[in-house]
This record gives structure tokens, sequence and C-alpha cells, in this order.
């Protein structure tokens, strides 16, 4: 195994986890819609950028509530197994089943019930929208438009 001074240790760190080359380690396919969506309707709640909640690492205290929610509503609401939930973050579905358990426990307060329901059904409701406008089997949106 080589052996490499403490500098080259930090560059060769840094290179691995810098921003750019994240995603196309932890995220080795894109994501669907309707995780973009997901994640971001739960970041805009948190008042957090999407990309925070897909750090390598667990990141502040916020960053990785937000994930717990978002691996949640992806799970109990968009249908997402646990691993695919999971995958979303580069996490494996223990860190998901974990999460979800965090939340339930948190919907006993009244007020955070309230907003992940209103999550929820905002989510819920573009969905079945998207999907009654334009629907997937017909073509979706690009055949609505060239027709």
């Amino acid at each position: 195994m080589p052996r490499f001074s403490e500098g080259e240790k930090d560059e060769r760190c840094r290179g691995i986890h810098s921003e750019s080359s994240h995603h196309s380690i932890v995220l080795n396919k894109p994501l669907s819609a309707v995780d973009w969506m997901a994640t971001g309707r739960v970041a805009l709640a948190f008042g957090l950028k999407p990309e925070e909640l897909h750090s390598a690492s667990r990141g502040y205290a916020k960053a990785a509530k937000a994930r717990q929610v978002s691996m949640y509503i992806l799970h109990v609401s968009m249908g997402r197994t646990l691993s695919q939930a999971a995958a979303v973050f580069g996490r494996d579905r223990t860190t998901a089943a974990h999460a979800c358990k965090v939340v339930e426990d948190l919907r006993e307060n009244p007020r955070f019930d309230a907003v992940l329901s209103e999550i929820e059904g905002q989510l819920s409701a573009s969905v079945a929208s998207a999907r009654m406008h334009y629907p997937l089997e017909a073509g979706g949106l690009l055949d609505a438009c060239t027709a």
C-alpha cells in the first residue's frame, strides 16, 4: 500500500470529496424528476439549497434533518423503496429506515406534522397533475408540444 505525506493525503481527499466530483461518485445515475422535486421542496422548506442534502458527509444538523425528511417523503409519500430513497442521497436502506423512524417520531409535534402534511400534499398534487395532463404512455410532454 503506498504511503502518502499529510499534504498528499489532504490533496487526494479534496479531489475525492469536491463538489464537482461528489455527484458522479455518490450518485452514479441521474435522479428522477420526482426525486428532484421532493428534494427541492424539502430543501425550500428548510431554507437550504437542494445540493446541501446530497453531501457525502452527514453535514450540519439542519441539512441532516432535511435529508431525513426527504428520504421519508420519497419512501412514504412517493412510493420509493427504502433502498431507492436512500440511493438518492448515496446512503443505504438502513439509513433510510432510521430516517423514517426519526421523522415518524417528529410527526408527534403538531406544527411539524402540519408542515410535512402540506409538503406531501403539494408533491402528490404536482405528480398527479403532471401525469394527468401528460401521461407517460402517450409520450409525455414532448408529444403534446410537437403535435
